[in-house]
Order: C-alpha cells, then sequence, then structure tokens
C-alpha cells in the first residue's frame, strides 16, 4: 500500500502513460510478482482496502472449496465499468495489475486528502466494479479450472459452476455498459508474422456466429483503437489481435452479446521476463487510459482502421530457443548430411519438460533465446556408466563433456552433482546419429572436433568457460 503522496510526480508520469519501469515500480503491489497468485496473497490486500472509506468491498460469495469471491466498487457515476481477473485460475497478471491500479487510486485520494487535489477525475462519472480472483480454488492449484474441473470461462450458458453464477448475477444486476475481461495467454503466440512475442493481445468479442458488429462491439473495437498508440510506442510490433471466433459458451462473447461492450485484454510472454511484468504494467495503463476516455466519451473519436490494423495472434509462432545452422554429420561420420536449425519448447507457459519440436527450417519462427551454431556439428554424445559413487564437480564435469559424454547411465542415485549444472540421467532419444522431434534436448555441439556448447536437457553449457545459458528459466 502507498503512504506517501510525494509520489505524486510519478503517479503523473503514470497516468499520462509515459512512465518508465522504474517510474511504474513505485507504485506496483509488493508480493505478486511471481508466476502463482493464490487468495492468501491477496486476502491482506482486500483486508486493507476494506478498511478505506473511497471504495466498498463486498463479499459475491463462495467458490466450490468456499473461498470468498470479492467485488470492489469505486466512483459513483453513471457509466458503469466491470472488470474481472483470474477466472482460469493459473493466469494471474491482470490480477496483479488490478491491485497496482488500487495502488495508484489509493495514492491519488492521499493525494487529495492532503492538498484537496488529485482525485480521480473519472470517479464522477463511472463506477467501477471489479473482481480481481473469480476463480481461486484454480488458483490455489495453479491450474486454469476451478475444483470441478470445470474451466468457468466455458460456462456462460450451463451455469454449472458457483464461479460462473457470481460473475453472470454480478452482470445482471450491475447492468455493466463496459467489461473488461482479463486473461494471460500462452506465451508462445507471436504477434502476427513479426517474430515478436504477443506481449499484449485485444479482442472486442463477438456476439454471433457472423462476428456483426453491432454498436457495443463498435464502441469495444473503439476503446482497442484508441490505446494502439500508446502499445505500438511502448511494445512496437507485440500487440497482437486474439482470435474473434464466436464462442456461445464463453463469458466474453455472453456479454457482448448482453450488450455489454467487452473488451478482451491477454497478457502474455515478453523477452526476460519470466512473471510478465511488462504486460502487468501494461495492463494498469490500459485500465486508467479506458477509464479516461469512458469518462470523457473521447474513445468515440476513434474509427476502427486502428483494430482492424493490429495483426492476428500467430498460434505457435514463437519457441524458447533456437539453434540453427546445425550441422547434421552422414551416417559414416564423413561430411555433412544437412545443416538444420533446432527449435525448443518447455510447454505449460515455459513451465512444462523441454521438447525439441521443430527440426529444419526454423526461420518462421521468433525465439525468445536463439544460438547460431554455423559451423558446428551435432553429436549425440557418449554414456557415461554409474557403476559406483561419483562426486561431480564442475572441473570433472566440464572434462567429461570434453571427452564426449553427453549424459549418464545407470543408477541416479550413485551420482552427486555439485557442479550447479544440469545433467542427464538416462535419457530418451539420445542413440541415434540425429537428433529426434520430442525427445533429444541432450546432446554436444562441436567444431573441428572439439565440443563447444552441450545441450543438456534443452539448457546450454558453454565449455570454454562453463557458464549456463538456461532459456527455460528466464521468460
Amino acid at each position: 500500500m502507498l503512504k506517501h503522496v510525494s509520489l505524486w510526480l510519478a503517479l503523473s508520469a503514470v497516468l499520462s502513460g509515459l512512465a518508465s519501469a522504474a517510474d511504474y515500480s513505485k507504485f506496483t503491489t509488493p508480493g505478486l510478482a511471481k508466476a502463482q497468485i493464490t487468495h492468501s496473497d491477496i486476502a491482506p490486500l482486500i483486508s486493507y482496502y476494506q478498511q478505506q472509506n473511497w471504495l466498498e468491498v463486498t463479499e459475491l460469495g463462495r467458490s466450490v472449496e468456499q473461498r470468498p469471491v470479492y467485488l470492489l466498487k469505486i466512483g459513483h457515476g453513471e457509466r458503469k465499468v466491470l472488470a474481472w481477473s483470474q477466472m482460469h485460475g493459473d493466469e494471474p497478471t491482470a490480477t496483479a495489475a488490478i491491485f497496482d491500479l488500487l495502488a495508484i487510486i489509493d495514492a491519488q485520494q492521499q493525494q487529495q486528502a492532503a492538498t484537496g487535489k488529485g482525485g480521480p477525475a473519472w470517479l464522477d462519472e463511472i463506477s467501477l466494479y471489479l473482481i480481481p480472483m473469480l476463480n481461486p480454488d484454480g488458483a490455489e492449484r495453479n491450474s486454469r479450472y476451478n475444483a470441478l474441473g470445470i474451466d468457468v470461462n466455458r460456462d456462460a450458458l450451463a451455469l454449472q459452476t458457483p464461479e460462473g453464477q457470481l460473475l453472470m448475477q454480478a452482470a445482471k444486476n450491475i447492468k455493466p455498459h463496459y467489461g473488461f475481461n482479463l486473461h494471460d495467454q500462452n506465451r508462445y503466440h507471436g504477434a502476427g508474422d513479426n517474430k515478436k512475442p504477443a506481449t499484449i493481445s485485444l479482442l472486442a468479442p463477438a456476439y454471433n456466429e457472423a462476428r456483426q458488429i453491432n454498436p457495443s462491439r463498435h464502441a469495444a473495437m473503439q476503446l482497442i483503437s484508441a490505446v494502439k498508440p500508446l502499445l505500438d510506442k511502448v511494445i512496437p510490433e507485440q500487440l497482437g489481435r486474439y482470435d474473434d471466433e464466436y464462442s456461445m459458451r464463453s463469458f466474453g462473447d455472453t456479454f457482448s452479446g448482453m450488450g455489454i461492450s467487452t473488451v478482451l485484454v491477454e497478457a502474455g510472454g515478453n523477452y526476460n521476463d519470466p512473471f510478465r511484468q511488462l504486460a502487468r504494467q501494461l495492463n494498469v495503463q490500459l485500465y486508467l487510459r479506458w477509464l479516461e476516455l469512458i469518462s470523457s466519451g473521447s474513445y468515440r473519436d476513434y474509427d476502427l482502421s486502428g483494430y482492424n490494423s493490429i495483426p492476428m495472434n500467430n498460434s505457435g509462432g514463437m519457441k524458447d530457443l533456437i539453434i540453427s545452422n546445425i550441422n547434421l554429420p552422414k551416417v559414416d561420420g564423413n561430411g555433412v548430411l544437412a545443416r538444420v536449425d533446432l527449435a525448443f519448447t518447455a510447454g505449460g507457459n515455459g513451465r512444462g519438460s523441454v521438447g525439441l519440436d521443430e527440426i529444419g527450417d526454423a526461420g518462421i519462427y521468433g525465439a525468445y533465446h536463439s544460438l547460431d551454431a554455423s559451423g558446428m556439428a551435432y553429436h549425440a554424445g557418449k554414456a557415461y556408466p554409474l557403476a559406483k559413487p561419483l562426486q561431480l564437480t564442475t572441473d570433472k564435469y566440464l572434462k567429461l563433456l570434453a571427452d564426449g559424454y553427453s549424459h549418464f547411465s545407470g543408477d541416479a542415485g550413485l551420482l552427486s552433482n555439485n557442479s550447479g549444472l544440469p545433467v542427464a540421467i538416462n535419457p530418451r532419444g539420445v542413440n541415434g546419429p540425429w537428433p529426434q522431434r520430442h525427445a533429444s534436448t541432450t546432446f554436444l555441439l562441436s567444431k573441428d572436433n572439439k565440443v563447444q556448447l552441450a545441450v543438456i536437457n534443452g539448457r546450454l553449457i558453454r565449455l570454454a568457460d562453463g557458464s549456463l545459458i538456461d532459456p527455460f528459466g528466464g521468460n
């Protein structure tokens, strides 16, 4: 929580959309920069805001496992905005952003109390309703689904889940004019053909199979057109448009059909940003800008050209790691059979097991990490048998790698790895002369018959200095 009005200049920069990362960090709610956010993380924040007099906190109801689902109301204007986050429990970026938004408003309220100035200009025009965590049971499991295994965002028709019922009840009671549908998307989405990640993707969901544009959907498209220049400036070529195929069971499409101008926000990946902090910052700036545009009505000045010019998401357009121009040896070991790229992904938003999913020409993909291996040759490497206890030091391991041993075989309990580097024990798919799709993530790269790099479970070890490059630990 923010306690000092001396941050007002930095806040002004945030509100103008020009804040640097350093400025913004002053308004970042602590403890939420992580891959999983649960109810226990937000409970102290909810308790704090329950004590403030500038917003109302109510309990909408309870999840399957009886965790509370909260609704926060700010402002008292006629234009109503409903925003909800973490209906998929493993999509926490917007939850963090909502509490950052609250921290900014808190600072504004403190500024106003101290000086009589600085309150949010939109408070008199807008009533903002926030559901910061719709699916707390899924959040507890770090799962997309609720405790029943149901996707809450496919429950808008049947309303079988208490979480879906609560959201629909809120929408019917509040009757919002605008909706912010807040999600995280797979980080392997690219922004069109730019070979860059779609760090933010936006959509005005369709309300029927024909994907027609009625007045409410038109307004949502205008809101997106209005923020495109800001996003183009901050994340050039990293803005995508989510697929607008109609999904009658989804809440965004259903709300659009109810006349709510709904904007879908998908937070995506970015380089060297494991917990999506850039997307978190951009979410806050989008909320602030949209509140300003809705308050003034100025979004109506924008046509749909900005919206229509956003490139569509390129599903699978990004890889975690691409190693390019690797020489594959002929069967007899004499000469080069082919020169290929190898593309790796970890899956599960970068938190699963590493897989080699592309062999050949990977030039159409972008990558969070890339390595040009021109002049280097692929070798499966040999297995070092674990017949007796082995204390593995860094020097000893680098020597084994240099001697052509890429992995260990036998009883894993005999190996004590004190090197600080990854090891592969009894890996699959390393016996052939060439890499194997979905299997071979452990191999050696050599030049002039000298091992230069070892790829161990998709992690790169540079033998010259023993340094580790972990493409799957820094995204």
